[in-house]
């Protein structure tokens, strides 16, 4: 079987369980998640039909939301596309692994991996009265127009309650809104956490600038910046970066809230916090 993948999630999958050999192609952004360089065939928004006619894949995965448009694109070429559903949930990650291992001819591989994921998941779970408020602000590039939140129905929004704590932004009901910061400051949260693309620069004045100065996580030195990686990505939900996350994110919540319980991690000890500014 050859398969193509434009979807950062499905490659990272084909990779964890075995499938590389038949991954003839890929997006520039699969890359990070690839323990082998494959020939690049598309970035997050485009494909080249020359190179998926020279390749002549069975198969080509796509994320959902973002390559919603490349669907009709590659199956107008004649391909067989699926298009993985964007997570509303730790579950619905779960199931994209089962979901692109099966396809791929891997289904025992992928029922292994789920459940290898299942178990870290439970063992980062924490069962707290008192939960810290969380915000995460993700930004897609330097504008404040390109600055989102994560939504109740999201994978984010599990992954901070898994932790430990309560997404500041679950008001609003799905997806990523539109970061507010005057929203932000009527809500007071306890810790703030900037998500990078890995080719920004963190914005030094941008706490004072936005006037909040007097918040809690401010005031409380709980302000952290992370860039993405292959390792520590919340924008990303694929198998390799999950569990490293969410057991990065539980010791951001743990630090804030010494009253919380002890976690079992099986990765050992904590991930160190990254630095506020690069």
């Amino acid at each position: 079987m050859k398969i193509v993948s434009l979807s950062p999630t499905a490659s990272d999958i084909l990779g964890r369980i075995g499938a590389l050999d038949e991954l003839a192609g890929v997006s520039s952004y699969c890359l990070p998640f690839l323990s082998e360089r494959r020939r690049v065939v598309g970035s997050y928004t485009t494909v080249s039909l020359k190179a998926l006619r020279e390749i002549g894949p069975d198969l080509v995965f796509l994320e959902g939301t973002v390559q919603d448009r490349l669907k009709e694109v590659v199956e107008g070429a004649g391909f067989r596309a699926v298009l993985l559903p964007f997570p509303r949930s730790l579950n619905v990650i779960l199931d994209d692994v089962v979901l692109v291992g099966t396809l791929a001819g891997r289904y025992a591989e992928s029922r292994e991996l789920a459940a290898e994921l299942r178990d870290g998941i439970s063992s980062l779970r924490v069962n707290a009265r008192r939960r810290p408020k969380v915000y995460v602000e993700f930004w897609l590039g330097r504008g404040e127009e390109d600055r989102v939140a994560p939504g109740a129905l999201t994978y984010v929004d599990e992954m901070i309650y898994v932790a430990g704590g309560l997404n500041a932004t679950s008001g609003h009901n799905w997806g990523f809104v539109r970061a507010d910061p005057e929203e932000v400051r009527r809500l007071d949260p306890d810790i703030i956490i900037f998500h990078l693309d890995p080719w920004l620069r963190m914005d030094p004045g941008i706490v004072e600038r936005r006037g909040w100065s007097g918040l809690s996580a401010v005031r409380e030195g709980r302000v952290h910046a992370v860039w993405e990686s292959s390792t520590l990505n919340m924008a990303h939900h694929g198998p390799s970066t999950l569990i490293p996350t969410m057991s990065w994110l539980s010791d951001v919540i743990a630090r804030s809230a010494p009253d919380l319980p002890e976690r079992i991690r099986g990765s050992g000890a904590p991930m160190p916090l990254p630095a506020w500014t690069r």
